[in-house]
């Protein structure tokens, strides 16, 4: 009897320390996940983005944005005469380097790095940037005007990079980085098939790094393999397709791709590298969930060709995201989802302010914008 009482004790003991462990782990994502469903409330919904489709002038389009949390960086954008496309998407980021840093001030502790990693994503987007001026001779002055800021690198280090004369002077630069090697590793590359080949290597490089950090932990690993996983197997399917579109060499794509994937095996990416066609390609990998979006916008997909492709994977993973951030809302899932809709808003938004001043009409401007699926729980 007194073995049995004292085994309801532990037992009892031992639920109530499961309890408490996996309350506080919860409780440390409340405050963060409901800021992010406040600021995930105020995205601008896709009506209101057809209404910016539909104005008559840019002019009415940044009064528009006057209404939103886009203010503050747009009150120095020139209203009228020609509009500066770069101070328009200085803004842009300078609103998205804002979100991103309260952001990371916000996450638990057990999640920043992961967070800090995917941010790290517009560092490696300045770094493609910097080698392709130097690649094309943009004088070092003028080649900060086209980074972004980053809430992960300082003003001051991007600057210096930026000022880099040649690639030896920028190796220079990244000595101790995890780019060292990528951008001195591609250089016989680059000699041989241009800046495509250092682009590649680099884009290579941050998706295995960031693989490697979802791969490494324990809690929450399976919502982290869905949404990068998908990232990773959407990077590779869009490289297939449009390398395939240029008649690359099959073992030119090869070599290209980002390993290890997720969903796609070994099997399904030689598959659909030598696939004849793009419906063929896309039939290779029908049964993964990119896959099966790509599946279910075939028709449009060879009517309008790889963009279409890009825009469907976009959305299915905007989809993926929402689902997992309103189905898992005490974890990461709701912060990344959140990421990744501001993303697609500005791109919408810059995409809107940029075709208008090339005289696009509204329809085509409506067919080249990512949508964010609606989920129904």
């Amino acid at each position: 009897m007194i073995e049995v009482i004292v085994f309801v004790l532990v037992l009892m003991g031992a639920l109530l320390a499961w309890v408490t462990i996996s309350a506080k782990r919860s409780m440390a994502y409340v405050f963060c996940n409901a800021t992010v469903s406040a600021w995930e409330a105020k995205l601008l919904s896709e009506a209101r983005l057809m209404e910016l489709v539909e104005t008559q002038s840019i002019t009415n389009i940044f009064s528009a944005l006057d209404e939103t949390e886009y203010r503050p960086q747009f009150t120095e954008i020139q209203r009228g005469g020609e509009v500066d496309m770069i101070a328009v998407e200085k803004a842009f980021m300078e609103n998205l380097n804002m979100r991103y840093s309260e952001l990371l001030s916000m996450v638990p502790r057990e999640r920043k790095d992961i967070v800090m990693k995917i941010l790290q994503r517009r560092d490696l987007m300045n770094l493609k940037t910097i080698v392709t001026m130097i690649h094309e001779k943009v004088p070092p002055e003028q080649r900060i005007h086209h980074l972004v800021p980053s809430p992960t690198m300082s003003q001051e280090r991007l600057e210096m990079l930026a000022s880099a004369e040649d690639f030896n002077e920028l190796l220079e630069f990244l000595k101790g980085s995890e780019y060292f090697d990528v951008v001195a590793g591609s250089l016989e590359d680059y000699e041989k098939i241009g800046i495509t080949a250092m682009i590649s290597a680099l884009d290579m490089n941050y998706y295995k790094n960031l693989w490697k950090e979802v791969l490494k932990k324990r809690s929450q690993r399976s919502i982290l393999k869905s949404m990068i996983g998908y990232e990773i197997d959407s990077a590779n399917i869009k490289l297939i397709l449009r390398l395939k579109q240029e008649n690359a060499r099959p073992e030119e794509i090869e070599k290209r791709l980002i390993r290890p994937s997720h969903e796609l095996t070994e099997e399904m990416l030689r598959a659909m590298i030598t696939a004849n066609d793009i419906r063929s390609a896309i039939h290779m990998i029908r049964i993964t969930t990119p896959g099966s979006v790509l599946s279910n916008a075939i028709t449009q997909i060879e009517r309008e060709g790889v963009q279409a492709a890009e825009r469907a994977l976009d959305e299915g993973h905007l989809k993926l995201c929402r689902w997992l951030g309103l189905t898992k809302f005490f974890s990461i899932a709701p912060v990344i989802s959140y990421i990744k809709q501001k993303e697609a808003e500005v791109k919408n938004l810059r995409a809107i302010i940029r075709l208008k001043m090339d005289g696009f009409q509204p329809q085509k401007i409506k067919e080249k914008m990512v949508r964010v699926p609606k989920i129904e729980l």
